[in-house]
């Protein structure tokens, strides 16, 4: 079978395709015959090296973190019914491979008929990032929460989850991207290529931020042009705020294994939308990370296998 390897911290460019051996399913594993993964910036970061205090990997590794894909066999300790069964999950030895051993346990979830698996690949690094920051902002309806980055992967599902609370939200991107936000469900829109600062100041109601971009330039330009100011970031673990009523925090909070059954079935009963900005065939792994670093993202960029 076939793997994207890592081999050095000179990043993307330097991504191989390689033939291994097709892993040995475990007594508490199971055989998943791999349909997506997501193209997600925590590869590329990896890649370049920018992980390594927080990530510390020998190279050279198999990339990927989470996987969607259909159970062909199980361990002796597990039986038999996932065979066949739609499922999504993770891997801490990667999972950009044909075929993947992965634990059943906690996180390793069946989907329902009606939930595809390019769906399902959007979940793990994408809604559960986003549940896990908006609960750490503690949003609530009076708030009007700034999403930056809010047209990719997690920024989609962040909209969707901060409407549920009832929160204004006002989504920060690209002017190509304005209609697809509004759709999504954010109730305004700020263009960053245009005169920033003025958009800023026209919203004093801004009280809290969501930052997936983690541009600490763009953030210098929100803390010095809004007031009393909380803000967190899934993407920069420091940050100085302009003014002393402010706050900044990191995140990378863990959510539990029922709020990955809840995000699959309110994707099956529509309550949750999963968008899907391309799909690239594996094997155009640079491609596909080029694409989703440097585009100017309308939700998750996926492999297929």
């Amino acid at each position: 079978m076939q793997t994207i390897i890592q081999e050095t911290f000179n990043g993307i460019d330097d991504l191989k395709i390689k033939n291994i051996n097709e892993p040995k399913v475990g007594p508490f594993s199971a055989l998943v015959e791999t349909k997506y993964t997501p193209v997600l910036p925590y590869d590329w970061r990896t890649e370049t090296g920018e992980l390594r205090n927080i990530r510390p990997v020998k190279l050279p590794i198999t990339i990927g973190y989470s996987l969607s894909g259909i159970v062909k066999d199980t361990g002796i300790m597990v039986g038999n019914k996932l065979i066949g069964r739609k499922v999504i999950g993770v891997s801490q030895s990667g999972t950009s491979q044909q075929i993947n051993n992965v634990f059943i346990s906690p996180f390793l979830f069946t989907l329902p008929d009606n939930v595809s698996s390019f769906e399902g690949a959007t979940i793990i690094g994408g809604a559960d990032a986003a549940l896990s920051a908006v609960r750490k902002i503690h949003a609530e309806s009076g708030d009007t929460i700034l999403i930056t980055g809010a047209s990719g992967g997690v920024g989609t599902y962040m909209i969707q989850f901060l409407k549920m609370r009832n929160v204004h939200v006002i989504a920060l991107g690209h002017p190509q991207n304005n209609d697809f936000l509004l759709k999504v469900g954010a109730d305004e829109f700020i263009d960053y290529t245009a005169n920033l600062v003025n958009q800023l100041q026209a919203h004093p109601e801004i009280n809290k931020v969501l930052d997936t971009v983690g541009r600490p330039e763009l953030l210098s330009t929100v803390s010095q042009n809004l007031n009393n100011l909380q803000i967190i970031s899934l993407s920069l673990t420091n940050f100085s705020t302009a003014k002393s009523n402010q706050s900044f925090s990191f995140t990378q909070g863990p959510i539990m294994p029922n709020d990955y059954k809840k995000f699959i079935q309110q994707l099956s009963n529509n309550e949750l939308h999963a968008y899907i900005q391309e799909i690239f065939d594996f094997k155009d792994v640079i491609k596909a990370q080029n694409e989703s670093k440097n585009s100017h993202s309308s939700g998750r960029i996926l492999l297929k296998y």
